[in-house]
């Protein structure tokens, strides 16, 4: 049986075209890929008590936030060498799949610090919560290590949302530490051109040219930051144009590289762009009356 997979939203029901993954195989959303060690569980409970110590800390030590997303890439790094399945040996084969757990680690910690509700007792229940997203991140990226494998499937559509709200986070933190123009525009785009190869590196087989296709991705969504620094915005609606430019650009260049690029799938993107950026330009009119 061919399974074919909108990942993200679409595949959630919400009728949003995303990158389109292909699966062969009865069971290509089937648990039995997801591995049963400790330590994917034990990583990500690492990270929730450091992160609640990092937020708890007053004033706030940035270097603690930094050792634990250490920890995060040392730890998956470690995870992904010791797969049964898979032949990752060196730092070479398993920087591709650490791009999305690291950075995910360290857009939560940074964003969580920056919410003036994320505090006492609620730092329990923040910290909780991003260790279960983290979780996520490392069993999506081990179970999509080996194509067409029993979980495959389920690792692509994880790793294809928290991708897209690892990009959210960042961008938000961005705005909200108000970082200069040059510096915000480096980040924004080396955070996007490395998050963008998690999404080609399952479309391009060749890693030289799926990463230029990403440096690309990062160039355009820095641009684009540069640009709205002469448009007065809130953060969310400046963090949620970026994610549109950065949604639109890796998908239609995703179903480039997977040959389904068509003049319907350019038309379905460029419209959830065009109402994505109706809503911020919209909330931005109110917020001003």
């Amino acid at each position: 049986m061919r399974w074919s997979l909108l990942a993200g939203c679409e595949a959630a029901g919400k009728g949003l075209p995303m990158t389109e993954t292909t699966f062969e195989g009865d069971n290509a959303f089937s648990l039995s890929g997801i591995p049963r060690t400790i330590s994917i569980p034990l990583l990500a409970t690492v990270y929730g008590v450091g992160l609640a110590l990092f937020l708890s800390v007053e004033p706030t030590r940035t270097w603690i936030l930094l050792v634990v997303v250490g920890l995060v890439a040392l730890g998956t790094d470690g995870i992904l060498r010791n797969h049964q399945g898979a032949q990752l040996r060196g730092l070479a084969d398993t920087s591709p799949f650490l791009f999305v757990p690291v950075l995910l680690a360290l857009a939560s910690g940074l964003f969580l610090e920056e919410l003036d509700t994320v505090e006492g007792w609620r730092v329990v229940p923040a910290s909780v919560g991003a260790s279960l997203v983290l979780t996520g991140a490392l069993y999506g990226e081990y179970v999509s290590v080996i194509h067409h494998g029993p979980s495959y499937a389920l690792g692509r559509l994880l790793l294809n949302v928290l991708t897209y709200l690892a990009a959210f986070v960042f961008y938000a933190v961005v705005y909200a530490y108000d970082v200069a123009l040059l510096p915000s525009a480096f980040a924004i785009g080396l955070f996007s051109m490395l998050l963008a190869v998690e999404i080609f590196r399952e479309a391009e087989a060749d890693a030289y040219r799926a990463l230029i296709f990403s440096a690309v991705i990062g160039l355009v969504v820095a641009q684009v930051r540069w640009a709205l620094y002469f448009i007065s915005l809130e953060d969310f609606q400046a963090a949620i144009l970026l994610l549109l430019v950065f949604y639109q650009a890796t998908g239609l260049i995703q179903h480039h590289l997977t040959g389904t690029f068509s003049r319907t799938i350019a038309i379905e993107f460029t419209l959830v762009t065009a109402v994505g950026t109706a809503v911020v330009v919209l909330a931005r009119v109110f917020s001003f009356g």
